[in-house]
């Protein structure tokens, strides 16, 4: 069983909702493999929970991807393994019986929010900024988001983003249904978990399963090695190499 460390993931509970916020504001909740791994093992621990998850960030920072400090020395089958346990969160976040809810503040970009899309509902901040800018440095989604990205924007809209690297602020992402809403404060954000906190675990999964139609199977495998592809080679250890030296 993965060793759960409170110092990475925040637990709040109360009767209406359950509060994960990934605390690592030194990294800006980089997410490396140990954060990924406590934050599966806080799920799969509170998984019969059937009250609304939401999941946030310190220090008004959702977080800012992977942890390039760590990429930039795996090699490729450790690279696949960090892409296989990034997929099995996103997993349980959408195997979640409540409702879950990414509350965006800050920065949400790569893997940050692609771990964002396992969840139902997307709430941004004012000064939100998301995209997925990893391709500069030849890493590609590892979790699945673009599976997940597809059933949320337009088949373009979706490629653009990947493509040109893209950073959006909160009125785009949320003209172009990236996002479900916008929220000021972490009141909102409470209150609408709240609100959500009678809805029946088979409500959900009724509601959520139309969305998971769309997406289809996430082949964790064939991600994790399109993920690999580039640390085989050394190309992406180096371009992140260069890009921490910067």
């Amino acid at each position: 069983m993965a060793t759960v460390s409170l110092q990475l993931i925040r637990v709040e509970r109360n009767h209406s909702f359950l509060r994960l916020r990934l605390s690592r504001p030194e990294r800006y909740n980089a997410l490396d493999s140990q954060t990924l791994r406590s934050l599966g093992a806080l799920l799969d621990e509170h998984h019969r929970s059937p009250l609304p998850l939401i999941i946030e960030g310190d220090a008004n920072i959702f977080s800012v991807g992977a942890d390039i400090s760590e990429l930039a020395h795996l090699d490729g089958p450790r690279a696949a393994a960090y892409s296989r346990l990034g997929h099995d969160v996103a997993n349980s976040l959408e195997a979640w019986p409540g409702v879950t809810i990414a509350h965006l503040t800050g920065y949400a970009l790569g893997a940050g929010l692609e771990l964002a899309l396992g969840c139902d509902v997307l709430v941004g901040s004012p000064s939100l900024r998301l995209g997925l800018p990893g391709l500069a440095w030849a890493l590609v989604p590892c979790m699945g988001g673009l599976r997940r990205l597809a059933c949320r924007v337009s088949e373009s809209f979706s490629s653009e983003l990947f493509l040109n690297g893209d950073v959006l602020d909160a009125d785009k992402a949320l003209a172009n249904g990236l996002i479900d809403r916008i929220a000021s404060t972490n009141e909102e954000v409470s209150e609408l978990a709240a609100s959500l906190s009678e809805f029946s675990p088979s409500a959900v999964q009724a509601i959520r399963s139309l969305r998971l139609a769309r997406q289809g199977a996430i082949d964790s495998g064939i991600g994790a090695r399109m993920f690999a592809q580039p640390f085989q080679s050394g190309e992406c250890q180096r371009r992140l190499k260069e890009l921490l030296a910067s």
